[in-house]
């Protein structure tokens, strides 16, 4: 009881204290863009888990009441617009496909858009690098007309000065930077095709742009995966984001577990040594870098009635419409595209969204005492394997 009590207090405090902890950025939007910009901007950092992550109030809400009924036409949705990618990461998908790369043009990502009137917030996102669509800055400029915000993820190989000029007038919100390594031995050995002091010095140049241009805007976040290759370098990560500089109003370190498929099985760590957690956390709390950890032991996951993350739909290449992005980097591209809820090249999205399907799944998710849908089964962000155990897995959801 005492401990729900804490976790609610502590998340009316998160409530009250989004405006003042972002009071640099909204400043910045009222003078340049108005209050309507100040209003999504609040409405993004209160119910977008994704961004901010402070508050997720809907996503709460839902998983309280266990009322799927609750969740709305979606006004968050990640999409992948392309698998271009010139690396060869060793713990990426991608770097064990046999699949031929593939981009979506302006016109098919504005198609997909074009669908969610009411749309807030996206990731534009995929298993390749974004700068190598040669529509990716067009594809980031139509969104931040409309005032979307806007987060993605990028290794910082391809981001020279006029590129980030761009990124910065155009106010994209949040780009997570891939790096899973704080050393260039490691970073290098992971990330085959990336060069350590490129990405360093390219996150410094953007930084100094900010400053000149006078913009709270993009916020930094750092994502770094961790395996038996990197996890000693934990604490040093947390230095290394703290000699960058400011990286920005609600800028955050994330440590993320492996999610492995044969292929990388080898270099998934079951758990962190007790000491490396102890002194990562130490460093950030010195240091002042916030420090996340998400996914790192499937023991200390929420049960999936806990789950909403599929308010947030994810849409794969060739517009095969997934419940969440928890699915993906699992190295199973047909089984996907097999249990999808739909198509966009086939359907509305509209008429996916209200299918008989996808309103049953939404409903199962939340009970305990249901099956685990298919989709659903191994996911790295709830735990699925007790209810799996108890019920069984639907085949057909």
């Amino acid at each position: 009881m005492i401990k729900t009590i804490k976790k609610y207090l502590e998340f009316l405090k998160n409530l009250t204290i989004i405006p003042w902890k972002y009071k640099k950025s909204i400043w910045h939007l009222l003078r340049k863009k108005g209050l309507k910009s100040v209003g999504n901007f609040l409405f993004v950092k209160y119910f977008v888990a994704d961004e901010g992550g402070e508050a997720a109030v809907l996503n709460n809400l839902i998983t309280a009441t266990k009322l799927s009924s609750l969740a709305p036409y979606p006004f968050k949705i990640e999409v992948e617009h392309t698998t271009i990618c010139n690396k060869k990461c060793i713990i990426c998908e991608r770097s064990y496909w046999g699949e031929k790369s593939e981009r979506l043009t302006f016109e098919q990502f504005k198609k997909i858009i074009d669908q969610f009137p009411k749309l807030k917030w996206i990731n534009v996102t995929g298993e390749g690098t974004g700068f190598l669509n040669p529509d990716f800055l067009k594809i980031i400029e139509y969104l931040r007309s409309k005032d979307i915000s806007v987060n993605f993820v990028d290794e910082f190989d391809f981001i020279d000065e006029a590129k980030a000029r761009k990124l910065i007038e155009l106010g994209v919100n949040c780009i997570w930077i891939s790096m899973d390594g704080a050393t260039k031995e490691i970073y290098e050995k992971i990330k085959v095709g990336c060069n350590f002091e490129k990405a360093v010095n390219n996150i410094k140049m953007l930084l100094n742009l900010k400053k000149q241009l006078h913009s709270p805007f993009p916020m930094l976040c750092f994502r770094f995966v961790v395996n038996k290759l990197n996890y000693k370098e934990m604490p040093k990560m947390v230095e290394l984001i703290h000699s960058l500089g400011d990286l920005g109003e609600g800028s955050k370190l994330e440590f993320v577990g492996l999610l492995t498929f044969k292929e990388i099985e080898k270099y998934y760590l079951p758990e962190i040594p007790k000491e490396i957690l102890e002194e990562t956390v130490e460093t950030g709390r010195k240091l002042g870098i916030r420090v996340k950890f998400s996914h790192i032991s499937e023991s200390k996951l929420s049960a999936i009635e806990k789950c909403a993350a599929w308010t947030e739909p994810y849409i794969m290449i060739g517009g095969y419409v997934l419940p969440c992005c928890a699915v993906l980097m699992s190295n199973k591209r047909d089984f996907l595209r097999k249990y999808a809820f739909g198509n966009f090249y086939q359907q509305l999205f509209k008429e996916i969204w209200y299918s008989e399907r996808y309103k049953k799944f939404r409903k199962m998710v939340l009970k305990n005492n249901e099956k685990v849908p298919i989709l659903c089964v191994g996911c790295r962000a709830y735990n699925t394997t007790e209810r799996e155990k108890r019920y069984g897995c639907s085949s057909s959801i």
